[in-house]
């Protein structure tokens, strides 16, 4: 191969490896695009969201919501871990940003309801950093679409048809999986961090402040609290 055959293969990889497939919206829902540097949100060629003005590295997901409605964009924050977030309506308008200061998304630990009404992500405050004493609280926070308030996810339901992961803190390596909807009953199984595709075979059980819901993966069933679980 000549030498500006080299020089041009070694370019169409690089842009390949730097691309990244948006996922599609729901029929009927506008299509956004990102740069190739994704540091902008584009709506037909209009700026919607810019790195630069609103103080994040890079664009890391978009997640439309189920009626198409809205969408939520998850933004790099450091090392992409402790994200911000930006809840848009489906025209690019009403452009919000849900996160703030020691009160950020872990990764694009985040999930909309069934109705598209709520969205659902999971808050933590650093990855870099301490944390001050009166920093919000880590876990799952609901964040109601046409008010913009925030509160603890207690609403958060786990769907049938979807396969969930396992939210991995603090060096977690695996979690145990009870014969019973509590952290006191029989062991029926361990599930590794980065166990794929589990299954939430039906309706949770509250017992006390927690969620508890019925799972299974691979030849492994029991209960869990929903709390370690992220829709895939």
């Amino acid at each position: 191969m000549q030498p500006c055959g080299y020089l041009l293969l070694a370019f169409f990889m690089a842009i390949a490896l730097h691309a990244r497939a948006e996922p599609a919206p729901p029929d009927g829902a506008a299509a956004f695009s990102v740069s190739e540097d994704r540091t902008k949100l584009l709506l037909g060629g209009r700026v919607i969201l810019d790195a630069q003005a609103e103080g994040f590295r890079s664009i890391h997901e978009i997640k439309h919501s189920p009626t198409g409605e809205h969408l939520l964009v998850i933004a790099c924050g450091v090392e992409c871990t402790a994200n911000a977030g930006f809840l848009l309506k489906a025209d690019g308008g009403g452009k919000r940003r849900i996160t703030a200061p020691w009160e950020v998304i872990f990764q694009s630990k985040a999930e909309w309801s069934e109705d598209g009404r709520v969205l659902f992500y999971y808050r933590i405050n650093s990855t870099g950093t301490p944390s001050p004493r009166k920093a919000p609280r880590k876990g799952w926070v609901q964040v109601d679409v046409q008010t913009g308030r925030k509160a603890p996810g207690v609403g958060r339901s786990l769907k049938l048809s979807a396969t969930y992961g396992i939210v991995s803190l603090s060096g977690r390596r695996t979690l145990n999986v009870h014969a019973d909807p509590q952290a006191k009953a029989r062991i029926t199984g361990t599930l590794p961090s980065y166990a794929k595709g589990i299954k939430v075979t039906g309706a949770g059980v509250k017992v006390g402040g927690e969620v508890w819901v019925p799972v299974r993966f691979q030849d492994i069933s029991g209960w869990v609290n929903q709390d370690h679980l992220f829709e895939e």
